[in-house]
């Protein structure tokens, strides 16, 4: 899908909401919509024209980078420019986003434009830029093949003494020597105890004899975001930990057989839980199933209790059931994965099979 025809799927899309426009100021929609990889734009979009704001840092990039909008280098606020140029009219429904506005900026709207009709706006773009185009899905398979890369390449380095700052450090390094732009996000890697925090930091804590190791970590690439998890033994592994394991692996695999367009995030997600909970550690699996990735490495659909909606062809979400055991550790296993008319593809490649290291 090329940028203009996102912006035109945009346009369908706020009409069945009565609306004239849309200010976009989150720079993931912004990037979005245009190609602009810049830290400063705003996009405006009206019936028939777009406007694409930045400032005097960006005369250069955002010339080459965006094609579809016709382009204003301010050196004010954008909504400021906006009104100098006489872009929008009174009595206009121009949409923003409510997710993304802070009480400041909104209220330089109302009093910059009084007469327009300001109209929040959530999650719009986003249920657009969920269904992932062929361009897309080849920077996520670029990036998740790097993730799979470096989780190789680091297995050796998981033993007795080492530490959690230091594994984290490492993977880092090893993402740019492989390709990547960086860390999609901090890594998490969780030994022993800490493991039961499902987003704890990386610590100085040192890998000891029958500690689990939770690491999720992914690479960035072109804009695009890897997450995986995967979970280790240090040393020796014992029948408690084979138990959880293979719980957290029934699950996921549940999941992923289970998956595919037409099923709800609430569906998917009951589907794991059922196998947690069968075993009987449903209150220790304390989180939604999985999420949408792209241009960010949390974002829409959720697969959580909470989404009654029907996964679409060409998704892309993270299926990554858990189960956390305060004062012991914890299980996550996770994939990137494509869902499709009639299954879901895992494109992750990297061993699920319980390694003792």
């Amino acid at each position: 899908m090329t940028f203009s025809k996102r912006i035109d799927s945009l346009k369908q899309k706020i009409h069945l909401e009565n609306l004239d426009g849309i200010y976009v100021t989150n720079l993931t929609n912004v990037r979005y919509l245009t190609g602009f990889t810049g830290s400063a734009g705003s996009l405006l979009i009206t019936d028939d024209e777009q406007y694409f704001f930045t400032d005097g840092r960006y005369i250069e990039q955002s010339s080459e980078e965006v094609k579809n909008c016709k382009i204003h280098i301010v050196g004010s606020m954008h909504i400021s420019a906006i009104k100098d140029q006489k872009l929008l009219k009174d009595n206009q429904k121009i949409g923003f986003e409510s997710d993304f506005v802070n009480v400041n900026l909104y209220d330089s709207f109302i009093n910059l434009f009084p007469l327009v009709q300001w109209e929040k706006t959530s999650g719009i773009i986003e249920e657009i830029s969920a269904i992932k185009d062929n361009l897309e899905i080849e920077s996520l398979k670029t990036a998740i093949e790097i993730t799979d890369v470096v989780f190789e390449s680091i297995l050796s380095e998981l033993k007795i003494g080492a530490t959690e700052k230091e594994i984290s450090a490492k993977i880092s390094y090893l993402f740019k020597m492989n390709g990547a732009d960086g860390d999609s996000y901090e890594s998490i890697i969780a030994s022993g105890y800490l493991g039961a925090l499902p987003h704890a930091r990386p610590t100085n804590k040192v890998f000891e004899k029958g500690d689990f190791v939770v690491m999720d970590f992914g690479a960035l690439y072109n804009g695009y975001h890897a997450d995986m998890t995967r979970t280790v033994v240090i040393g020796e592994a014992s029948e408690r930990h084979k138990e959880i394991y293979d719980i957290v692996l029934e699950s996921q695999l549940a999941g992923i057989k289970f998956a595919k367009a037409g099923v709800t995030g609430k569906e998917l997600d009951q589907v794991c839980r059922n196998v947690i909970e069968k075993a009987g550690y449903g209150d220790k699996f304390i989180h939604s199933t999985g999420h949408g990735i792209g241009l960010e490495v949390h974002t829409y659909p959720r697969i959580s209790s909470f989404n009654t909606k029907p996964l679409l062809e060409n998704y892309v979400v993270t299926i990554e059931p858990g189960i956390y055991l305060a004062g012991w550790g914890g299980v996550r296993i996770e994939d990137d994965c494509w869902i499709r008319k009639n299954d879901c593809l895992p494109l992750n490649r990297s061993t699920k099979e319980m390694l003792v290291l």
